[in-house]
């Protein structure tokens, strides 16, 4: 094997991670993500609204979706046209409304510079957002704007809480409504719960590491897909507007890339090659990345998702085991392939 050759299955890798990342591309705005805030509509006023309404993800957005032949406008903080659904379902955003970049980050002005182009007194720029008569928007109203908690909030107390009552202004077909809710804190899980899934992911992955690492390949492969179905019932269905975390389809997908590699090699080599297995102990390593992303889903009670709470924190308990159990098994490999002992043979 020449050394162009060698280095072939390792460029393949590098360039398959960055087109992942690449096409995957940022979240137009915060991703909804565990949460212990929980934000919901409690009236509409009239109502009789030709419209359905609600909140997804805990706190996160504002979910409308007009009835046909129905114009509904949303203003902006400012009272200045931000988001408006046309009679025959198209859906568009005011791009020069403040209300339109602010919401592009949780806590609004708190991260967010708005450009020149953002101008409250400015002749609107509308550009289509959506055809369905459907649109979710980080609407600050609804949530509490602070990354600390609210004064009135006891987290000792281990109850749910209230936080305030909020109200969104509207226009339907001329005629001013208004879309009332409430936000409440709830108390995250008992520490017994995350401490234990965690006591346990360490466990398996050090089994693994000191009596089978074989087995890590295999399970990053479970790993894997276990991530990537718990990421696309994130991603699938969800409204225009409302964005997912594009990492957590990404870093699974690469995790099956490595492996795939990994076989690859294996195979053209008829097993001869020690990079392989290397390759394949690497694998679960992104699920480790994906499993921290997630750790939010131990300790807070609202986890975005269709699957339930206690679903999620199992992935990310499966996950962190094969990504630790994939990060020692690759530690092991390696010493092995640079031991001057032939008798140490630990990633295969």
């Amino acid at each position: 094997m020449t050394a162009s050759d060698a280095r072939r299955p390792f460029r393949l890798v590098v360039l398959v991670g960055l087109l992942l990342v690449t096409f995957a591309g940022p979240a137009a705005a915060d991703p909804a993500g565990p949460t212990n805030y929980d934000s919901v509509v409690t009236a509409v006023e009239p109502d009789d609204a030709p419209f359905e309404v609600e909140v997804l993800g805990g706190d996160a957005f504002l979910v409308l979706h007009a009835e046909p032949d129905v114009r509904v406008e949303v203003p902006g903080y400012e009272d200045e046209p931000y988001v408006r659904f046309e009679a025959d379902g198209t859906v568009l955003v005011n791009e020069r409304s403040p209300a339109r970049w602010l919401n592009d980050a949780r806590y609004g002005e708190l991260e967010v510079d708005l450009p020149t182009i953002a101008d409250a007194q400015a002749e609107p720029v509308f550009v289509v957002v959506a055809d369905d008569g459907t649109y979710a928007w980080h609407d600050h109203r609804i949530h509490f704007m602070s990354p600390t908690l609210p004064a009135q909030v006891d987290p000792g107390a281990g109850t749910p809480q209230p936080v305030m009552d909020w109200t969104v202004p509207l226009v339907v077909d001329g005629q001013p409504m208004a879309v009332e809710g409430t936000l409440r804190w709830i108390p995250g899980p008992s520490p017994l719960v995350p401490g234990l899934l965690v006591v346990a992911a360490l466990a398996a992955a050090a089994a693994v590491v000191v009596g089978s690492p074989r087995v890590a390949p295999a399970l990053a492969g479970a790993g894997a897909l276990l991530a990537l179905g718990v990421a696309l019932t994130k991603t699938i269905g969800l409204p225009a507007g409302a964005d997912a975390e594009p990492m957590l389809l990404v870093l699974p997908g690469l995790t099956l890339v490595l492996l795939g590699v990994g076989q690859l090699l294996d195979r053209r080599s008829a097993g001869s090659d020690p990079r392989a297995a290397l390759i394949a102990a690497a694998a679960g390593i992104p699920l480790l990345v994906w499993a921290v992303l997630q750790l939010g889903a131990l300790t807070r009670p609202i986890v975005p998702g269709p699957l339930p709470v206690g679903a999620v924190r199992l992935a990310v308990a499966v996950t962190a085991a094969a990504g630790l159990a994939s990060l020692g098994t690759l530690a092991r490999g390696v010493l092995a392939a640079t031991s001057l002992d032939p008798s140490v043979d630990a990633a295969r």
